[in-house]
């Protein structure tokens, strides 16, 4: 461990954020709900880990992820990729520290996973199918077809802890108990079956992808169009902040939740309509945060300096200032994915999320709808507290780790 008078102050930042007990035990959490979103295929799935037969040794999961009939979100194939793609990253992390800064690792990482979701999904690969997502594998090679007419020449077949695929209903086990068996694949449903048949297990893995993918679009987009107008309106000033700022004050009239309530009841239940609705209204409260910001830092004499050069104002906005005032934009972001997610959550209780997604609040609204079932309830309702608890005491810890007058 380096000594304290040789750490920069990121570096005693973050040290003094890791100290306390509390922030570690929720980054592990958020860490390991992050893990099940991205490997929730291999944890259930109708289709084998492992399959060997008379053709020899394969691996049909990997080839289902593409599978477009199996996962037909964009969201989905993104996870794919980075389940797939995950140990190559850390390990280029690992090996580059040394020559490429975190910022420049990260960013070549992301584009990386970006670039190669974006030509899965439109770039044409062969004849058989348009794009790489819309593979179809010859043999499914499912828990299904093992259970009602296993292969003579079948040697081994090794399934996920939960081998029913989140999308599949399945006749005879609505509202089943936990521990009950499903006669078409012969195995257990962990924490039962929802009103219509689905594994709740399955649910609950797949939802994570939901609520993180909807925390960190929305956030990401509140914090874009935030960034943009709190920088613009901070650095001019004059006229352009006047004008700006009266723009915030009427978004902040509204109440957030019902304006979303009330758009997405107009429009559509989509994923991407409640994600875009939950970005472009809580952009205000950011646009604030960084006007404070920009004006603090325009009077300093680096931006001085900057602007005798005759640096362009954009230039001087998002190269020089913008990384002066990122820690408060990393802690607002944590707190506005947590927001995001009991939103997301809130909506689909009610009965306005999208019917189609697995999704926690769903299970939500069917455990309120059949109130004696409780594995509808304290399931999801567990899963949303933990990660929203874990996201609060994670943005608590990096408000206390970079407040300068806060005493350890």
């Amino acid at each position: 461990m380096p000594e304290t008078a040789t750490l920069s102050p990121g570096q005693l930042a973050l040290q003094r954020f890791w100290s306390t007990l509390s922030v570690r035990l929720a980054t592990w959490a958020l860490v390991a709900v992050v893990l099940v979103a991205i490997y929730a295929p291999f944890l259930a799935s109708e289709v084998a880990l492992v399959w060997v037969d008379g053709g020899g040794l394969r691996l049909p999961l990997i080839a289902d992820l593409f599978n477009r009939g199996s996962y037909e979100r964009a969201h989905d194939l993104l996870f794919s990729l980075l389940a797939l793609l995950l140990p190559v990253l850390l390990l280029g992390w690992w090996l580059l520290r040394r020559r490429w800064t975190a910022g420049r690792r990260l960013t070549v990482g992301a584009a990386l996973l970006v670039g190669l979701w974006l030509a899965a999904m439109w770039l044409p690969i062969g004849a058989g199918w348009r794009t790489l997502w819309d593979y179809r594998p010859a043999s499914p090679c499912t828990s299904t077809a093992v259970a009602s007419a296993r292969p003579a020449d079948l040697a081994f077949a090794l399934f996920a802890p939960v081998p029913h695929r989140v999308s599949a209903t399945y006749p005879g086990v609505n509202l089943a108990a936990p521990g009950a068996v499903n006669p078409a694949t012969k195995a257990r449903f962990w924490i039962g079956a929802d009103v219509s048949g689905r594994d709740v297990m399955a649910t609950m893995l797949f939802g994570a992808r939901i609520s993180l993918t909807i925390g960190l679009v929305a956030t990401g987009l509140s914090l874009l169009i935030g960034v943009i107008i709190g920088a613009v309106s901070g650095y001019v000033g004059g006229v352009v902040d006047l004008l700006l700022q009266r723009l915030v004050e009427i978004m902040m009239c509204f109440p957030t939740f019902i304006l979303v309530l009330t758009v997405v009841a107009m429009t559509s239940r989509s994923i991407f309509i409640i994600m875009l609705v939950l970005g472009l209204t809580g952009w205000a409260g950011t646009a604030r945060l960084v006007r404070g910001e920009f004006l603090a830092q325009t009077v300093r004499d680096y931006v001085v300096a900057a602007e005798a050069l005759g640096m362009t104002r954009w230039r001087i906005m998002f190269r020089h200032i913008l990384p002066n005032t990122m820690a408060p934009l990393i802690i607002t972001g944590t707190f506005g994915i947590a927001g995001a997610v009991l939103t997301e959550s809130g909506l689909a209780f009610i009965g306005l999320g999208d019917p189609t997604s697995p999704s926690w609040g769903l299970l939500l609204n069917e455990g309120r709808e059949n109130i004696n079932y409780a594995w509808l309830i304290y399931a999801p309702g567990l899963a949303v507290f933990v990660l929203v608890t874990c996201l609060n005491l994670i943005g608590n810890g990096l408000r206390d780790a970079f407040d300068p007058k806060s005493e350890r």
